[in-house]
């Protein structure tokens, strides 16, 4: 099995997570604004942790958002400087199936539901999915919206009760190692409208 390298920086929560699906470490902190700060020391620390060298990593796959702007760019930018320095493919996780592997994995979660995350002020990020038991996809893609339009038959789970893992991005990335690119193509996920300016009058 190829070795993942895998990083998670688009809401306050930091964690990176190196291994296979079967067999990995985990480091996860919440560290506000402090993830430029922490996320290389903690890719040396699980790299340690394995006793792997960063040339044996295959895939440095990360959280793609949409998210935490700043978030989102860092995870980018890290994930395309690391790979691009030990020759490595790059694998970009859209967040919102990150939450939804994380639904199946706490609780078993199958069919279709939404998920949503804090943007800002009164705007959430919201996409549908659905998992059949063994992979999760959309149903609907990530949108922005208000927090408490959404009218749905669906249950609806926010990113305060299902907290974001590392570990869900290295699963995506090791399921899906038929999408991995050149660190080239390590580019964050936006939607429309998702940009804190106004125009000026």
């Amino acid at each position: 099995m190829s070795v993942i390298l895998a990083l998670e920086t688009t809401s306050e929560i930091c964690a990176v997570a190196l291994g296979t699906a079967e067999n990995y470490v985990l480091e996860s902190q919440h560290a506000p604004r402090q993830h430029n700060k922490r996320i290389l020391p903690m890719v040396d620390a699980v790299c340690a942790s394995l006793g792997i060298e960063q040339q044996d990593i295959a895939c440095v796959a990360f959280s793609a958002g949409p998210g935490s702007f700043t978030g989102v760019r860092l995870g980018a930018a890290v994930a395309q400087g690391v790979a691009a320095g030990i020759t490595a493919q790059i694998y970009c996780a859209p967040t919102s199936l990150c939450m939804g592997e994380r639904l199946y994995r706490t609780s078993l979660r199958t069919g279709e539901y939404t998920v949503q995350r804090t943007s800002r002020r009164d705007l959430v990020y919201e996409a549908r999915l659905r998992h059949d038991g063994k992979q999760c996809g959309f149903v609907v893609s990530d949108q922005l919206v208000k927090q408490g339009e959404l009218v749905s038959d669906y249950p609806i789970f926010h990113d305060t009760v299902v907290p974001l893992c590392a570990y869900d991005v290295l699963l995506l990335a090791s399921v899906h190692e038929s999408e991995w690119q050149s660190p080239a193509y390590a580019l964050p996920i936006y939607v429309e409208g998702d940009h804190p300016w106004q125009p000026v009058r």
